[in-house]
């Protein structure tokens, strides 16, 4: 059985962060410790755009990188909120890979049992 490993900010990418297209908002990159699974990235939308008490800008997560568009000194209360919801998805797809892994587990018992060898 697979352990999901929780999906965590590790930094701020610097140069890949920069002025977004129109405004003063910026592109801000944020470094994530590993790819996340390919449901998370769904997962981390939907709950990101759940209503919330404080405003949030957009965010999108992409392989190993999140973008947010805020200002400068928005930032660390993005990522407070952000840190939120990455746990939050972190916990949903630990408990999906864990379903889907049962669920493989036994199909395959399932199948074990019906297969004839003579």
């Amino acid at each position: 059985m697979t352990e999901f490993q929780d999906i965590r900010i590790t930094e701020l990418d610097a140069d890949a962060s920069g002025p977004a297209e129109s405004g003063p908002l910026m592109n801000m990159v944020l470094n994530l410790s590993a790819d996340a699974p390919v449901d998370c990235p769904d997962a981390f939308r939907e709950a990101w755009n759940q209503p919330a008490p404080a405003m949030r800008r957009q965010a999108v997560v992409e392989g190993s990188r999140l973008a947010s568009t805020c200002m400068a000194y928005e930032l660390q209360g993005q990522i407070d909120q952000i840190n939120e919801v990455i746990s939050a998805t972190n916990d949903a797809c630990r408990l999906g890979t864990e379903q889907a892994e049962l669920r493989q587990d036994g199909e395959l018992r399932d199948l074990k049992a019906s297969l004839r060898y003579d």
